[in-house]
């Protein structure tokens, strides 16, 4: 776990952290749990027409996305917001959103964006940059993501970021927490993954969608491979991603001979996995490992003594997660700012990673449930250098009744995975080129053999300009 000591660099407890996120969400635009200080700008009257969010349907448990809109719209009888839902899978989201910018529809203001989407709709111009934004709070990387040339195009709603799943009964928390890049990750599934009967060493989403563009994505970054400053990689001939690719093709099937383990390093029918198939994967101890997303932790079984799961951040992870942006074409642009300030400002940010299981863009919310843990494990005399009596204490009460009452015990590894996240290639026509991406590589990869991948810068390189 660590302690808040050594997260935060001081002994901060949960009261003067609660104190200090109190000033932020006072001093930020004037939000502070139901009430609101004077607009910096005049907000335009809506008429009867109210403003209009379009956003992915929450399927979250108790929807705290639109309990968030059902705030505001109680604070603001006079500036109500509709949100409009659509699918919540990536490609289809993309499809709805993109077709509503391109009719130019004055009937859309605010738009919910997934991260590698703001560079193509700024270029576009489907977007407006926003005004005077204060970016103070924001966890670097979850702020970066909506800045594009220089202009902020986007504000971080909630965020993603790639995280490793590990099975305790068979990986040491401090064996895990050695783990930086794909070598010690194959090192590691050698020393377990024959002895436990797996299948293979790590879960992960290969299937033939975004998923699988992340995935390998993450396994370049961790591998140390050159990004260009828009997080773009060379796939040319003899470059170092293609040698990178070969080595994963390896990694899939050991019979290329890349590997000396005995089992898959990646479980080969990950290629046939989303994220909810690899998930099912890793609980019925086909892996020792999984890479998932933060929410995977909420999902895996939490009180079963067989079946106990550590977090860590996963070597190269990339970010995820979604934005909010002004469509060109709003004539509401003060109060459409004004609504994307109250959603991702402390408040809200707090609600939704309490209540909602989202990654917040900010930092308290984290502070937070670190100082909440650390006085947990006061309060029960827990020794400072003691990690294991620390995992059992918390492990117990997170299996007790009080369970979901208690702060996130994954926070402080999720904080600092996001504080590190890896971006993927900030390009104009990003879903393009992820779609030319897993298109060239998902059937080479099916095929024991050593993949052809000549060809591959071109055919990306066709997919950025559109051609």
């Amino acid at each position: 776990m660590g302690r808040v000591r050594e997260f935060l660099g001081g002994p901060l407890m949960r009261r003067s952290l609660l104190l200090g996120t109190g000033a932020a969400i006072i001093g930020y635009g004037g939000y502070v749990f139901g009430e609101y200080d004077r607009p910096r700008k005049e907000w335009e009257d809506l008429g009867d027409r109210p403003l209009k969010l379009y956003s992915p349907r929450d399927d979250t448990a108790n929807r705290q996305r639109i309990l968030l809109i059902d705030q505001w719209n109680a604070m603001h009888p006079k500036h109500q917001v509709d949100i409009v839902e659509h699918s919540n899978i990536t490609d289809l989201s993309y499809s709805v959103i993109h077709a509503r910018l391109q009719a130019e529809d004055p009937d859309v203001d605010v738009v919910e964006l997934d991260v590698p989407w703001i560079a193509e709709f700024a270029a576009a111009g489907y977007i407006q940059p926003l005004e005077d934004v204060d970016s103070s709070g924001f966890i670097d990387r979850t702020y970066e993501a909506g800045v594009v040339d220089g202009e902020d195009f986007a504000l971080p709603f909630h965020s993603d970021v790639g995280m490793l799943y590990y099975r305790k009964d068979f990986v040491s928390d401090e064996r895990a927490a050695a783990l930086s890049d794909w070598e010690s990750l194959r090192e590691l599934i050698g020393e377990v993954a024959a002895d436990g009967g797996f299948e293979g060493g790590i879960a992960m989403q290969l299937d033939a969608y975004e998923g699988f563009t992340v995935n390998v994505w993450e396994y370049l970054l961790a591998n140390g491979v050159d990004t260009a400053e828009n997080g773009s990689i060379d796939f040319g001939p003899g470059s170092r991603a293609v040698e990178l690719l070969e080595t994963m093709a390896g990694d899939i099937h050991p019979e290329l001979g890349s590997s000396s383990n005995e089992v898959p390093n990646i479980l080969p029918t990950s290629l046939q996995f989303d994220e909810d198939a690899s998930r099912v994967a890793f609980q019925e101890g086909r892996t020792p490992l999984l890479r998932h997303w933060p929410r995977a932790f909420s999902q895996l079984p939490s009180c079963d003594p067989d079946f106990e799961v550590g977090v860590r951040p996963m070597p190269g992870g990339v970010l995820g997660g979604r934005s909010l942006a002004i469509s060109a074409f709003s004539e509401r642009r003060v109060v459409s700012q004004a609504l994307i300030e109250f959603l991702t400002g402390p408040a809200s940010q707090q609600l939704i990673f309490e209540r909602g299981g989202f990654a917040a863009t900010r930092h308290e919310p984290y502070y937070d449930a670190v100082a909440q843990i650390e006085n947990i494990l006061e309060s029960n005399e827990v020794p400072e250098d003691d990690e294991a009596a620390e995992s059992a204490l918390l492990e117990e009460l997170r299996c007790e009744e009080a369970g979901d009452s208690l702060p996130r015990m994954e926070a402080e590894q999720l904080h600092t995975a996001l504080e590190s996240a890896g971006r993927r290639p900030g390009v104009e026509r990003y879903t393009q080129f992820s779609q030319a991406f897993h298109g060239f590589l998902h059937g080479r990869f099916e095929r024991a053999s050593a993949p052809d991948l000549d060809g591959l810068g071109e055919a990306l390189q066709d997919a950025i300009e559109g051609r």
